[in-house]
């Protein structure tokens, strides 16, 4: 239900933060495999599996819409957790470790 849905962000005037990485600069997100996030020197969350699947440190997937803008009210087996801290409060466009604009 609408429980799981996290209110929008303003951040439309630059680039969406990575859901790997966390960064904001230009490169495949769809395909981001870094161990780190974006400032090279924190350790990456959330992994691609090999199925290229988002999943946090216990191989479980992380819900890739939560990490967006708006959000996820799907309720399913995937993670409503931040990709970049671990927190159920918010995704990776409002992570404090995410790269600012």
């Amino acid at each position: 239900g609408a429980a799981f849905f996290q209110q929008g962000t303003s951040q439309s005037d630059g680039l969406s933060a990575c859901a790997l990485c966390l960064g904001r600069h230009r490169h495949n997100v769809r395909d981001c495999r870094s161990g780190t996030l974006w400032n090279t020197t924190t350790p990456a969350r959330v992994k691609r599996n090999a199925e290229g699947k988002l999943v946090n440190n216990r191989n479980e997937p992380v819900c890739l819409n939560w990490q967006k803008a708006f959000g996820c009210d799907l309720n399913h087996a995937a993670r409503h957790e931040c990709s970049g801290c671990g927190s159920s409060n918010h995704g990776a466009q409002k992570c404090h470790l995410a790269q600012k604009l």
